[in-house]
């Protein structure tokens, strides 16, 4: 399983065993103004720790995040045919986990 922390919030790719969850999260970094395909996945992980942390977690779960085309109308409206995207579940962990 693979962790990461980015300002100050621990992101698993998986679960780890000991975990109480919050709720579900999503974020899609496009739109007509915004460049995504400049973004990065420290994007991502900004926007999603800022939800976690305003949630009261210390954690997402099960993080997945990548990259996906947009449709061919939305690729006219936008700068970019390219969407970054991020999933996961916030929780709150021991510190000991």
């Amino acid at each position: 399983m693979q962790i990461t922390v980015h300002n100050g919030i621990t992101f698993f790719e998986g679960r780890p065993t000991q975990f109480e969850e919050l709720q579900s999260v999503s974020i899609e970094l496009g739109g007509i103004i915004s460049q995504a395909q400049l973004k990065t996945l420290k994007d991502v992980k900004e926007l999603m720790a800022q939800r976690a942390r305003n949630t009261g977690g210390n954690v997402i779960i099960d993080f997945t995040y990548g990259q996906k085309p947009v449709g061919w109308f939305r690729s006219i409206l936008q700068l970019d045919d390219v969407n970054w995207y991020g999933h996961g579940v916030i929780a709150k962990v021991p510190d000991s986990t």
